[in-house]
């Protein structure tokens, strides 16, 4: 009997044993190891986002200096829009503005001026159109809860610049 009694305590220790196996420490190493995976894989898609957005900006602006350089109508001057006040503000800003990822793109402003800056007085007049807003990186809010100094926002800034086609008097495409 004295034999069972000894015999107890090795067989609370297996169990025990048992219940302190590596198991948890597994499950902590996968989730650490899983979370810098997720943020090593969301850097270059948070980047390559950034790149995409730009080149919806300059595809709106392009869109929108070709509707400007056909409008009869266009007056002389700069105008600007603010999103998403430029639905409403006229045809230039409305076509523009919706090119534009709102979502992806915040605080963006669209400006229009004719004729643009160094352009010829008469002939071959130019519009100039200007997208322009801040683009919010995620990885740099990651940096910034780590104590990294970065920038809130990133501006992307796109502009295009087209020959304004009603012009008077420049016959066959004429020179400034």
């Amino acid at each position: 009997m004295n034999d069972d009694i000894a015999d107890k305590p090795r067989r609370i220790t297996k169990s025990l044993r048992y219940c302190l196996t590596s198991k948890g420490q597994a499950m902590v190493e996968f989730t650490i190891v899983f979370i810098l995976l997720i943020i090593v894989a969301w850097i270059p898609a948070d980047f390559g986002l950034a790149f995409y957005t730009s080149q919806i900006a300059q595809n709106a602006a392009r869109e929108g200096a070709r509707i400007a350089a056909s409008d009869p109508t266009l007056a002389a001057g700069t105008s600007t829009c603010n999103m998403p006040a430029c639905y409403s503000f006229g045809n230039i800003f409305n076509e523009t503005a919706a090119r534009l990822p709102a979502a992806l793109l915040t605080g963006a402003s669209i400006t229009v001026q004719y004729p643009a800056p160094g352009t010829a007085s008469t002939c071959n007049q130019r519009v100039l159109v200007r997208v322009q807003g801040q683009y919010n990186f995620f990885f740099y809010r990651i940096l910034r809860l780590l104590g990294a100094s970065v920038p809130d926002t990133v501006t992307i800034d796109r502009l295009t610049e087209m020959r304004w086609e009603h012009q008077s008097g420049c016959v066959g495409g004429g020179t400034p």
